[in-house]
């Protein structure tokens, strides 16, 4: 159930739209497609921390990555629905037997094997929108070390320290939220 293309799927949703990896499992892709179509934002309800619900903005990489995700979406989420016999072609109906925790730890199974690490998605992309935001790189992404990070950025931009400590504030506030954490704390382990 946890084929290639899902999980390629679920990283691309990931990484567009900072899911976690049961927010992106839970999608419903066509539904957030058409939203992002219409309101350039997707909704995110299912699978939050806390019950949180949240709006993270779509950028072009996310209509690509939710078309992606439609492409293989054969239910109401990411969870497969279907699962066709490699010896007959049938397709056969595995919505009762496979459950959420069932196909986390498929999805688990594989990246353990393949060496990588859904949740440095989150980092890709927290660290992609400091950069949208700032028009420069996060400290964690520079090597700038945290206690001189508003020198740095405030060079890198050529503004001043405190200019610099409000864009850097604002955008980890933005990027905190987005994520759905709404504590600036929080987004330093992806920052820096």
């Amino acid at each position: 159930a946890a084929s290639g293309e899902r999980i390629s799927a679920l990283l691309g949703l990931q990484r567009a739209f900072g899911l976690r990896f049961k927010e992106s499992a839970l999608l419903n892709a066509k539904l957030a497609l058409k939203e992002a179509s219409t309101k350039g934002f997707i909704s995110v309800k299912a699978g939050t921390k806390g019950g949180r619900k949240r709006t993270v903005p779509c950028r072009p990489v996310g209509i690509a990555a939710l078309e992606q995700a439609v492409a293989v979406q054969d239910g109401r989420s990411m969870i497969p629905r279907y699962v066709t016999d490699p010896e007959t072609g049938v397709k056969k109906d595995i919505s009762k037997e496979i459950t959420y925790y069932k196909f986390r730890q498929e999805c688990y199974i594989v990246a353990g094997d393949q060496g990588f690490n859904y949740h440095s998605e989150r980092h890709a992309y927290a660290q992609e929108r400091y950069r949208e935001i700032t028009s420069a790189p996060s400290p964690i992404e520079s090597g700038w070390p945290r206690k001189e990070r508003f020198k740095h950025l405030a060079g890198y931009l050529n503004i001043s320290e405190i200019e610099a400590r409000e864009m850097d504030k604002e955008a980890r506030m933005i990027i905190s939220t987005e994520l759905g954490h709404s504590r600036i704390e929080i987004s330093n382990a992806y920052l820096g």
